[in-house]
């Protein structure tokens, strides 16, 4: 809290975990507050080794000046995945890459939007849908629908509008998020499910 208070205009982005099975996989979620764009990366392990190098490759993606401007500060809960703060924070130079914080215990609703945008992927993989035969490019495929839906809190606007007005269409490609027709929109299992089952 005090951190926002003293840099009131850097950005959040909530991090959280999406899982079917405790024996995994595992989907880490990320949502840009100001936007709602909301990207995923699949994990077979439910690790702070394992869930930290999701930012080495955004790293190696996006560049560092590009990936400072998208991840300088990280909210997210304390479950075991994320504990190992220095691994998030510290990039492979040895040098200071993002800053970390931590919701109180038992309290996610300090982190709503990814909590709320969860909806929409539970929307396209229920609870008691497997994760284990989907692939990255099924859940780049998933967000990209989603951050295609319209929403009433930014004015009518999709998440991918409003992220490529303010980081260009070149980084959400970076992010493997492409645009999504309105009218092609699809919220149902069987987007990534349909030849799966």
């Amino acid at each position: 809290m005090q951190f926002r208070l003293e840099n009131p205009e850097t950005p959040s982005v909530e991090m959280d975990t999406i899982y079917n099975s405790p024996s995994g996989p595992y989907l880490q979620t990320f949502l840009f507050e100001k936007t709602a764009f909301m990207i995923g990366v699949l994990h077979k392990e439910r690790t702070s080794e394992s869930m930290s190098k999701s930012f080495d490759w955004f790293w190696e993606r996006l560049g560092g000046e590009l990936f400072s401007r998208l991840f300088p500060l990280i909210l997210t809960d304390r479950g075991a995945e994320f504990e190992k703060h220095k691994l998030f924070e510290i990039g492979k130079d040895g040098n200071s890459r993002l800053s970390i914080f931590y919701c109180d215990p038992m309290q996610s609703s300090q982190k709503p939007h990814v909590e709320n945008n969860h909806n929409y992927v539970r929307d396209i993989i229920p609870n008691k849908y497997p994760l284990d035969n989907l692939t990255q490019p099924d859940i780049n495929l998933m967000f990209s629908h989603i951050n295609s839906v319209p929403r009433r809190s930014l004015g009518g606007k999709t998440p991918f509008e409003l992220f490529c007005f303010i980081h260009g269409e070149t980084t959400a490609e970076l992010l493997n998020i492409t645009k999504v027709s309105r009218d092609d929109v699809t919220l149902k299992p069987s987007l990534i499910f349909s030849n799966k089952r």
